[in-house]
């Protein structure tokens, strides 16, 4: 199940997207508009227990290897 992260063209949110199936449309979660510019996607990785993002910010600090709280919105 691929995760997409998304900028929405009408309101400017920004959101990760899950699709189950490939042929689903993504759509904004704040104004339900199609109208959307698709994201470089960040990825994560596992390394002895902890949990790393590709993201610069320090949000995942505290992530571990199951869970990431701080990160999920």
């Amino acid at each position: 199940m691929p995760v997409y992260d998304f900028k929405c063209k009408d309101c400017g949110e920004k959101f990760e997207f899950l699709t189950f199936n490939m042929s689903e449309k993504a759509y904004c979660i704040k104004c339900k508009s199609e109208n959307l510019e698709k994201l470089p996607s960040r990825f994560g990785t596992s390394s002895g227990g902890e949990f790393k993002s590709s993201g610069s910010s320090d949000a995942c600090s505290g992530c571990s290897s199951t869970s990431c709280s701080s990160c999920n919105k």
